[in-house]
């Protein structure tokens, strides 16, 4: 039927509706009906006098003109609805690579969520990012590979901010880079919340992260295997496309993709927890970039303890001052030594050392004589590597 065809039956048919449906709910309308049809036209035995899904359209769609105008447009409609049928997402991952085509279409463009550059801005400064380079790339998901594009961005390096020093800061979509660090955006930065840009070319999800954890806890699988049932699922098996004939990385989950895309996520979250911002070096290899950061994570957990941080397996345990067990009869006992052993902790002079033993003592030690309490004090504030331990915990909270 031609768009001509269509207008004048809309006009002959339903005048009101004419003059009140606009375009894009016309459109919209069509979609949805379309795929409504599809799904459950045989089930439902829709008809064009049959109005079972309006109610379903009416609340998806909210549109801008009379709810009971929804059957006249679904039966004027109903004999074109099939041909209107389409899948974006499906056709844009099938034909948006084709050779062919001198304007390709991936999946997604991933950029930064900056216009002006960050670094220029703090020193008073405001200038416009420009498009430095674009790079091709996979994106792993819960549900396979998605073709992407990095568009790269960059701080226009023929402005001098400083009196001998040009800017030159990159911007990528999850990080930017700036002498020699790769500083993460955060949330308030406005992060983008469903990715993170892990090595040059690959992208991995949160919500595939957070699986992968799972399955981890769950069941203890290796790196190894979580990447061997990744590609035996979404890649081995599955057309995923290319972007040249002979391109030099492949589509495939590797086992250093996974296994640094899951340390980036956790690492993430826990500066996001802490409301600080993840650094770490541009340079050097993949394999070692994230170490000195799991290091200070690690002991700052020394210090501050987990997410839960101020519960410990000991304290969940009922003390009672002594005497008989309402419960059972039994005398209670009452260790001679706990208050001797909450007073060593006065010996140490710094409050993160206090934390520290303070720690260590509600989880291992209660109970223990007080001279033996008092050596282990001892050593912990004579101890070179435990102070070293505290010195970079003390840097990284401050």
């Amino acid at each position: 039927m031609l768009l001509r065809d269509f207008v004048a039956q809309l006009n002959s048919q339903s005048p009101q509706l004419s003059a009140t449906l606009n375009v894009a709910d016309f459109v919209r309308f069509a979609t949805l009906a379309a795929e409504a049809l599809h799904i459950a036209g045989e089930s439902l035995r829709l008809t064009s006098t049959r109005f079972t899904l309006i109610p379903f359209l009416a609340t998806a769609l909210s549109p801008g003109y009379p709810h009971d105008l929804y059957s006249e447009l679904w039966r004027i409609m109903f004999a074109i609805l099939p041909s209107c049928r389409i899948n974006p997402s499906a056709t844009v991952r099938k034909f948006g690579m084709q050779e062919d085509l001198t304007t390709k279409l991936p999946e997604r463009f991933l950029r930064a969520p900056f216009s002006q550059c960050l670094v220029c801005c703090s020193n008073g400064h405001s200038h416009n990012l420009h498009v430095h380079s674009r790079l091709n790339g996979y994106l792993y998901d819960v549900d396979g590979v998605h073709t992407i594009e990095t568009v790269i961005l960059c701080c226009s390096i023929t402005v001098v901010w400083t009196a001998d020093q040009l800017c030159g800061t990159f911007y990528r979509p999850s990080f930017y880079t700036r002498d020699g660090l790769r500083h993460y955006y955060t949330n308030k930065m406005g992060r983008d919340q469903d990715y993170l840009h892990v090595h040059c070319h690959y992208y991995m999800t949160c919500r595939l992260a957070y699986m992968f954890r799972i399955i981890q806890m769950l069941a203890h699988v290796s790196h190894f295997n979580l990447v061997n049932w990744f590609n035996q699922i979404f890649v081995d098996d599955s057309d995923v496309a290319t972007f040249t004939p002979r391109q030099g990385f492949t589509p495939s989950l590797s086992e250093e993709v996974c296994r640094d895309g899951l340390i980036l996520h956790s690492l993430i979250n826990h500066a996001d927890r802490r409301g600080s911002f993840l650094a770490v070096t541009s340079s050097g290899t993949d394999s070692i970039r994230f170490d000195s950061e799991i290091e200070l994570h690690l002991n700052q957990l020394d210090i501050e303890g987990s997410r839960y941080r101020d519960h410990y397996c000991s304290s969940c345990v009922r003390l009672t001052p002594g005497g008989v067990d309402p419960d059972t009869g039994e005398v209670i006992y009452k260790s001679p030594h706990l208050s001797n052993c909450r007073k060593s902790l006065d010996l140490l002079d710094s409050p993160h050392l206090k934390a520290l033993a303070q720690r260590s003592w509600q989880t291992s030690t209660i109970g223990i004589a007080p001279t033996t309490f008092q050596s282990w004090v001892g050593a912990v504030k004579h101890n070179p590597a435990l102070s070293q331990r505290v010195k970079i915990a003390r840097l990284a909270t401050t």
